[in-house]
């Protein structure tokens, strides 16, 4: 960890539990014991039960309990309980492996700590402040957009204040991965402040608490049910890429291929602002596409002279062999055309059924030239690899021909702001 991201990181705990200490003082002797302890253990019990995505990314439905108790009790009171919440857990993370405050490095907790404190002192007094503006009994509009705000100004801060210290770490953009993250975990807070809302109206009834008890239980419930799915698809995950390692360890010249060939479609469709659904498909179409010549001959693969004719129409089946390999598995939608396609030229003169144009779909013609770029780049048993600006400019003077002119003019972005990122990234290393 380097100085910046010390120092950052130190300030975000020295202030966060600044704020907490602040918060707990303010609140001795208001409220009982019981009650803290009560709103303290069903946000550690939702703090438990997450939906993990991956390493990275897990939904929580605790920023409900916060929201509650903001609406019950107030701002000093919401923060200590989102304090609360990250203490007071325990989740399975694998199997006989289990992630609690014990097993987390001291300085991740207390950031963590610190990040809901300062997110929830904040949002919670900005509420507070607009709110007396309106008597809020009686203006449900005024009382909609107000939570709205909430939502929307806790989210930002406590995605803010993460992805400013993952910026640091990994000397990335900021805006990109903070943008990437609020692209998903925004609907999740909008999704999840009703249930807040909900909650705290409960709780103010009579036998209020038995209520809420009855209410987290389904959701508790629905959450298993949507990890289970995650978990389907975790494994559907592993074998793409198990049959992905079966791959190149036929071929030791394509080691990586597959991946770095999903990077650079990823970003290809991604500069094209096509759908989430469509670029899952060319995901994993990509760790894919090569799986067609496992039933090519080794000797032809790992051939150094130039092939003869015959072993070339054994290397243009590959993609209908992928096929057949894979008819029996469900895949996303597209993935196998993509697959089919992806060595059709634009003109018309590619393989496997000389198709071109419109006839092509544009996924395929993504691919394509991801499959191109990295081929070129690489090492193969008939050529040393290709320098990056030689291949990008091969991209180019075929645009139209072997590929897709509008994915040629996304990819060359693409590669341009890589070779900026790289160029500034070694400047930071140069400088450290």
């Amino acid at each position: 960890m380097d100085k910046k991201s010390k120092t950052f990181l130190s300030f975000i705990i020295s202030f966060g539990i600044l704020i907490l200490g602040f918060c707990i003082y303010k609140i001795l002797g208001q409220v009982r014991f019981i009650d803290i302890l009560y709103w303290m253990l069903l946000a550690g019990l939702c703090q438990s039960f997450l939906v993990v995505f991956n390493k990275d990314r897990y939904v929580s439905v605790v920023f409900a309990i916060i929201f509650a108790v903001q609406l019950s009790y107030g701002t000093y009171h919401s923060v200590i309980i989102a304090a609360g919440s990250q203490v007071f857990f325990v989740y399975k993370e694998r199997p006989q492996t289990y992630r609690h405050v014990f097993s987390v490095p001291l300085y991740k907790t207390l950031f963590n700590v610190a990040n809901v404190s300062i997110s929830a002192f904040i949002s919670g007094s900005i509420l507070e402040l607009l709110s007396r503006a309106y008597d809020l009994n009686i203006r449900m509009f005024a009382f909609t957009i107000l939570m709205l705000i909430y939502t929307l100004s806790y989210a930002l801060l406590n995605t803010g204040i993460l992805m400013s210290l993952m910026s640091l770490l990994n000397r990335d953009s900021f805006f990109r991965l903070w943008f990437s993250l609020m692209s998903w975990i925004l609907p999740n807070f909008a999704a999840i402040a009703p249930f807040g809302y909900l909650i705290a109206l409960l709780y103010n009834q009579p036998q209020g608490k038995i209520y809420i008890a009855l209410l987290v239980g389904p959701l508790l419930l629905a959450r298993h049910s949507f990890q289970l799915y995650q978990n389907s698809k975790e494994l559907y995950y592993k074998t793409v890429k198990a049959l992905t390692a079966a791959i190149e360890a036929k071929d030791p010249y394509t080691e990586g291929h597959s991946r770095r060939v999903e990077g650079y479609a990823r970003q290809i469709a991604e500069e094209l602002k096509l759908d989430k659904a469509t670029i899952h498909s060319i995901e994993v179409a990509a760790l894919l596409h090569d799986i067609g010549k496992i039933g090519i001959n080794d000797s032809i693969l790992n051939k150094k002279a130039v092939l003869n004719d015959s072993e070339y129409s054994q290397i243009h089946e590959h993609p209908i062999i992928g096929l057949k390999i894979l008819e029996d598995i469900e895949l996303p939608l597209k993935s196998k055309d993509i697959i089919k396609f992806h060595h059709e030229r634009y003109d018309g003169k590619g393989y496997p059924m000389g198709l071109g144009g419109d006839q092509i779909p544009l996924e395929a013609y993504i691919l394509s030239a991801a499959d191109a770029y990295d081929a070129m780049t690489s090492n193969r048993p008939y050529r040393e690899a290709m320098a990056p600006a030689r291949a990008a400019e091969i991209l180019i003077k075929n645009s139209g021909t072997q590929f897709h002119p509008t994915v040629v003019n996304a990819f060359t972005k693409v590669l341009d702001y890589r070779m900026v990122n790289n160029q500034k990234r070694e400047t930071v290393d140069n400088v450290g």
